[in-house]
């Protein structure tokens, strides 16, 4: 047997989804090496091994040219006919001392070793599922279609969209294991190259097993970030993706993950929207209020119920006050006690409701939502009003989409019950104090991520906090972003 193929067998362990097999004609003999789950056996069998044996049988050893020459001067695209003989499009041989073999088996090529020389000849199986619509970032009235776990098919959805040759795409290999393959995406003449250069450091300097998801790169990127808010953007949406390229941004995709990350990302992309681009500028402007109104309510209305209860019952209307004793009468637990049992029940109600299927969801949704929380008052261990808190707090909370802004707006919320729960409104205040200063010395990439309230910018902060600009007249791009400022050049 021919001592590359023995040498292959050897590492392999007798593994067995990896196939070798042997064509042989008269002295000639070709060795096949695959990975029976990777590769689609119809094209092996009808193109690769149909085209080996037809280039064996027209070799002859003494009047034409030998196997190895014919095949590299085919290679060469010396042979007009080499296309239809192998009807392959990708083939190439390969140093096996200076690249990983294996590689190559597990991504779906075929190996051909011949003598003491290696090709290999794409055969991919098409593993990835179709397009659908987000599961996650859901879309009102914009595109319905969402990244894949074929990074190649990402990449046709962003071309698909931006057809320009300014549009760079940068693949490296990432883990010492699994070497997955992981992309940057850029327009050249936007983005700063400071910052394209600052994203591939950081790609270049991971050191891991293994990259099975987008979120790994995300931790290493992030690893400077003491902040409980996320300094990226993960998205499953292709517009965006698009959306924020145009702006300057850099796109990192990996293979095996239906989501992309976006670099930088500042504090109110979370609270704003691309959907805010497919409605009318006015009613956006209503809508983006609504959600900081809804993102202060989720963090700030239980701590400001146990601050109102628990020390400065003086600052309540006498009736209210009245109406709310009376409620809490028959309640044998403080408010702190109160409160947190009520939020803990929901907060594991959510998270019980995120990874059940949906008919399991409803079901908890129900019992949650109506038979415990009715059976919580009627048994007199919360009062109404502790079930309105939690419902406003709740419901504010599910403006939001990333599960990691969730997350962060769940552990402020935690942060300034306790505060609340010491000083009362003196504990919130120094809360906020405390709130403001992580957010404002927290930054994405090497950019503050309170951009443009902190460093503060007048023009992009009215232009992009509560308002938005009709897209006719908005012909500018950040500042921070970008040196190319004006927008269609």
């Amino acid at each position: 047997m021919n001592k590359i193929v023995e040498d292959i067998k050897e590492r392999a362990k007798n593994s067995s989804d990896v196939f070798f097999r042997e064509v042989a004609y008269k002295d000639k003999r070709v060795y096949l090496i695959l990975s029976d789950a990777m590769v689609n056996t119809e094209v092996v069998s009808n193109f690769v091994v149909r085209s080996i044996n037809e280039i064996l049988r027209n070799t002859q050893t003494d009047k034409e040219l030998d196997l190895k020459s014919k095949i590299e001067k085919r290679l060469n695209g010396d042979n007009i006919n080499f296309e239809n003989e192998i009807a392959i499009s990708k083939i190439k041989k390969i140093d096996i001392s200076k690249e990983d073999i294996f590689k190559y088996i597990f991504s779906g090529f075929v190996v051909i070793v011949y003598e003491q020389e290696v090709y290999i000849v794409e055969a991919k199986q098409n593993n990835s599922r179709s397009i659908m619509e987000p599961s996650t970032d859901s879309s009102v009235r914009g595109s319905r279609d969402s990244f894949v776990e074929n990074i190649m098919q990402n990449l046709a959805l962003i071309r698909n969209r931006i057809k320009n040759e300014k549009l760079l795409y940068k693949e490296q290999e990432i883990g010492r294991r699994t070497k997955t393959k992981c992309a940057i995406m850029y327009i050249e003449d936007i983005a700063k190259p400071e910052l394209v250069n600052f994203i591939e450091e950081k790609l270049n300097g991971i050191d891991i097993d293994g990259i099975l998801d987008v979120n790994y790169l995300q931790e290493f990127i992030e690893k400077e970030n003491d902040s409980s808010f996320p300094v990226t953007i993960t998205t499953q949406r292709p517009d965006l993706v698009s959306y924020y390229l145009l702006e300057g941004r850099v796109i990192i995709l990996v293979n095996n993950s239906p989501y992309a990350l976006v670099l930088p990302a500042f504090f109110d992309d979370f609270i704003n929207s691309v959907d805010d681009l497919y409605q009318k500028s006015k009613n956006v402007t209503i809508t983006r209020i609504i959600r900081y109104i809804s993102m202060l309510l989720t963090i700030l209305v239980p701590a400001l119920y146990l601050s109102l209860i628990t020390f400065d019952q003086e600052t309540i209307p006498t009736k209210l006050l009245i109406s709310i004793s009376s409620q809490r009468e028959s309640v044998p637990f403080p408010a702190v006690v109160e409160a947190t049992m009520m939020m803990l029940a929901f907060e594991i109600l959510k998270e019980s409701d995120m990874r059940a299927n949906n008919i399991s969801g409803n079901t908890l949704s129900i019992v949650g939502a109506l038979i415990l929380g009715e059976a919580a008052v009627s048994a007199g261990i919360v009062s109404p009003i502790m079930i309105i808190v939690v419902a406003i707090t709740t419901i504010s909370g599910m403006l939001f989409s990333d599960i990691n802004v969730i997350n962060a707006f769940r552990r402020w919320r935690i942060i300034f019950m306790i505060f609340a729960s010491l000083c009362g409104l003196v504990g919130m205040g120094i809360a906020t104090v405390i709130f403001v200063a992580s957010l404002v010395s927290t930054y994405s990439t090497y950019l503050p991520f309170t951009y443009p309230v902190a460093p503060l910018d007048i023009t992009e902060s009215m232009k992009n906090l509560f308002t938005r600009i009709r897209i006719p007249k908005d012909k500018t791009r950040q500042k921070i972003l970008t040196n190319n400022l004006t927008k269609g050049r």
